[in-house]
Order: structure tokens, then C-alpha cells, then sequence
């Protein structure tokens, strides 16, 4: 590893509320590494709709097989690169995890003690607040070989759905922007998840958002963002791209987050490297059954077809899964730029309509000249939002109502609820009728 770079390996899939197999996952996972850029120290992993909802809303023993099988993956998928290559490392040991309703985020290292003031953040932007849909964040610092420490905020998340809501995907952006608050402990709290720095004051204690001087930004997630604002018709499919081609640049131009991005509307001043892979969604999803459970190593008959990989007919072809960062200061030396050694999508991983995106990236240390300091143009010091001095209270109120909907959806939806609630009502009814029975 370059003495003051830290390379970072970020994957990010909607995987469609369904239990993994480890192995099958473990085998793709690398498949955005660049074989000759430096090996990760880090990997985090973003996840979309990782169970059902009312696991998610509960939490807890409900999530926690869900969450389990993607924690073996890194370990599995770096024990399969080191056997056929030992320069690469050979585990990977998990750091933290955070899980906002049906969004989660796990990270993980290869050298665990040079992690400093792991913290996390969460928001939910979904129905009252609820977590339906919502982001999650971790901050730290790593501590680079030279001694000096590389600050980093990586945020996964999960934005409004359906083509025509492209307008509710910038407000969740702008709910993000302000909800997600890294938070210092209160005194005699442990020190050692401290964030970098602290840029503000609420409730008493020091307080900062996702934008921070000493710290990269990364984003990743299920943006949403369509390549149109209605949903497709029959006579639309034939301008559909084939799943085959080689060139995606002319149907890239209706690229919602594109055209948002240059308005200035949601993503504030991040950057993506170019796309050259096919959108990422939306698969048909009859084909899901078929491809799930391929073995590792086997030879899948229909991997070349048309009809098995072709789109869904009901929605848009769309580069909804993507990753973004913010670039360092434009004074910045050439040794000082980030760099971006592959960025693309992950087609063998087929068991959801979508496909996950990795980026493998290196992040140099962040220095922020005094010129720099009150310049307006500087996100890092002027965030496009300002706190949401709220976002506790409000975070607590979504998640009672997460709850009782989790219960009910769990009563409602599962052999074991429904003959508690039979039992319940039968209950109910023989109070009744003893009551009623003495009058």
C-alpha cells in the first residue's frame, strides 16, 4: 500500500429480501477488483432490502441470520483470492455493522487496529420517518503507514422508487444530508468512538453530518435514479438495450442522476467515475427461481441467452445502483487525487432484479489548505444543509412505529402470528361471553 493512500473496496446491492448462500456470494464478491492496484484494506458492504420488512423493523434475532450470512462473505471471497494468489490477504475480520430498517452497512478490515473512532449514523426516509427506505453511515480514521490517519464517511442507502418520483429521490437526499448525524459520546463514554471532528452543537453534545473537513465521502446505495419519468409501454420495449451490447452511451443520456447532478439538486458536489457497464436493474424476476441456487464453478447453460437476461417489462432499464465520491480540493497535487483503479457492475450475482456495483478506490489524506477555510465553495467546510437538530427524537418516534408495524406485519403474514391471533380472538371471545354469560 502506497504510505499515505487507503485503498477501499465498496460493494452495493439490493438483494431483493432473500437468505444468501455465502459460497456462491463469496465467489463474485471481487469481481471490481483491479488485479493490479493494491489489495483493500477496507471493504464495506451495502445492502438494500435485506430482509423482509418486518424482520428489518424488528430487528434484533429476526435480522440477524440476514446479516450473519453477508459477514462470512469477505472471509470466504479473500480465502478463495489467496489461494490462487498469496500476495492477496487471507482474512478479512469484520469491524461493525449498522442496520436501519431494511438498509444495512457492514465493514469490514484486514488490520483492525489501525481503525480509529468507528462511529455509526442512521435516518429513515420512508412513511413517518420509517425505515422502508433510509441510509446508513460510518465514519473512522485509518491509520496509514507513514503514521498519519485517513478520515473516512462512507454512507449506504436506499431512495425513493418508481420512475416518476425522481423529485422524492432528491428530498430523501436532502433528509440524508441532514439526518445523518455522527454523534461524541457524552463524558466518560468510551473515547475510542469519538468522531474525527466535531462540527456543531446539539442536545448538548458535539455533533457533525455526513459532509466533514478532515474526512472522503463515499456514497453507494439503490439511488433509484430512472432513464425516464413514465413507466414503459408495449410500444416502448423495442428501444430497450439488449443485454449484449457493448454500448450503453446513447441510452446513458436519460440518465436521471446525471441530469440532477449538474442541476445541482441531490448528490451535492460528488463525483462517479465513467459507466461502461449495462444498467443494473430491472431483471426479470422470473428467472430468479432458476439462477439462485447455481453452484459455484458450474456451467450455467443459460448465462448467454437473450431471454434469460433480458429486462423486466414493466419498469425502465436504469443504472439504479450506484457509488459516488467527493472529490478532494481542486489545489490539490496529483499525488493528492483520489484514484479510481475499476468501477463496475457484478452480472454473475443473479438471485435479485438488480445488480450489484463495486468500486475499488484509493483514498489519499485529506489536507485542507487555509485558503480554503471559508471558501463557500468547499462542501466539506459549507454542507449544502445545515443539522437536523431533531433527528433523535425523530428517529426514535419512526422506530416505535416500525415496531408495531413489524409485529403486526409478522402476525399478519406468518403461520406462528396467526395462530397466536386466533388464539387471541378466541380468548377475547370466551371473556366476553363469561361476562355476558352472568349478567
Amino acid at each position: 500500500m502506497a504510505s499515505t493512500s487507503l485503498p477501499i473496496y465498496l460493494f452495493t446491492f439490493n438483494c431483493a429480501r432473500l437468505l444468501i448462500t455465502p459460497s456462491i456470494v463469496a465467489t463474485h464478491l471481487f469481481s471490481a477488483l483491479d488485479p493490479s492496484a493494491p489489495p483493500p484494506e477496507i471493504i464495506a458492504i451495502g445492502l438494500q432490502e435485506v430482509a423482509p420488512i418486518s424482520y428489518a423493523f424488528l430487528g434484533g434475532e429476526y435480522l440477524l441470520p440476514y446479516l450473519d450470512r453477508w459477514s462470512s462473505v469477505p472471509h470466504l471471497a479473500a480465502q478463495y483470492l489467496h489461494s490462487v494468489n498469496k500476495a492477496f490477504p487471507a482474512e478479512y475480520v469484520e469491524l461493525g455493522r449498522c442496520t436501519v430498517g431494511m438498509t444495512a452497512l457492514l465493514v469490514f478490515g484486514r488490520r483492525a487496529e489501525r481503525v480509529k473512532n468507528l462511529r455509526f449514523g442512521s435516518v429513515g426516509f420512508g412513511f413517518f420517518g420509517m425505515a422502508n427506505k433510509g441510509a446508513v453511515a460510518v465514519r473512522f480514521g485509518y491509520s496509514v503507514d507513514e503514521g498519519e490517519e485517513v478520515g473516512v464517511t462512507i454512507v449506504a442507502t436506499h431512495l425513493a422508487a418508481h420512475e416518476h418520483c425522481c423529485t422524492d429521490r432528491n428530498g430523501d437526499w436532502e433528509t440524508l444530508s441532514r439526518g445523518v448525524i455522527f454523534e461524541t459520546p457524552a463524558s466518560g463514554e468510551n473515547t475510542e468512538s469519538t468522531p474525527l471532528l466535531s462540527e456543531s452543537t446539539v442536545g448538548g453534545r458535539e455533533t457533525s453530518g455526513i459532509y466533514q473537513k478532515s474526512s472522503h465521502l463515499l456514497v453507494m446505495g439503490d439511488l433509484n435514479y430512472r432513464t425516464s419519468h413514465t413507466s414503459p409501454t408495449p410500444e416502448d420495449l423495442p428501444s430497450f438495450p439488449r443485454r449484449k451490447s457493448d454500448d450503453f452511451t446513447q441510452f446513458f443520456k436519460r440518465d436521471q442522476l446525471t441530469r440532477e447532478l449538474n442541476a445541482g439538486n441531490t448528490l451535492h458536489g460528488l463525483t462517479e467515475a465513467p459507466i461502461t457497464f449495462p444498467p443494473t436493474y430491472k431483471y426479470r424476476e422470473d428467472i430468479l427461481s432458476l439462477l439462485e441456487d447455481t453452484e459455484v464453478g458450474s456451467t450455467d447453460k443459460h448465462s448467454d441467452s437473450d431471454e434469460i437476461l433480458d429486462w423486466s417489462r414493466n419498469r425502465w432499464p436504469s443504472w439504479c445502483d450506484r457509488i459516488l465520491w467527493l472529490p478532494v480540493s481542486p489545489s490539490s497535487s496529483k499525488e493528492e487525487e483520489i484514484k479510481v483503479h475499476k468501477y463496475t457492475s457484478i452480472p454473475e450475482i443473479r438471485f435479485s432484479d438488480h445488480k450489484p456495483v463495486g468500486l475499488h478506490i484509493s483514498l489519499p489524506l485529506i489536507t485542507t489548505p487555509k485558503s480554503l477555510a471559508g471558501d463557500n465553495n468547499d462542501l466539506r467546510t459549507n454542507p449544502p444543509f445545515p443539522l437536523d437538530k431533531d433527528w433523535k427524537a425523530k428517529r426514535y418516534n419512526a422506530q416505535v412505529k416500525e415496531w408495531v408495524v413489524g409485529y403486526a406485519i409478522l402476525v399478519a403474514t406468518t403461520a406462528n402470528g396467526l395462530t397466536l391471533l386466533g388464539c387471541m380472538v378466541l380468548g377475547a371471545g370466551m371473556l366476553w361471553w363469561g361476562v355476558t354469560g352472568r349478567v
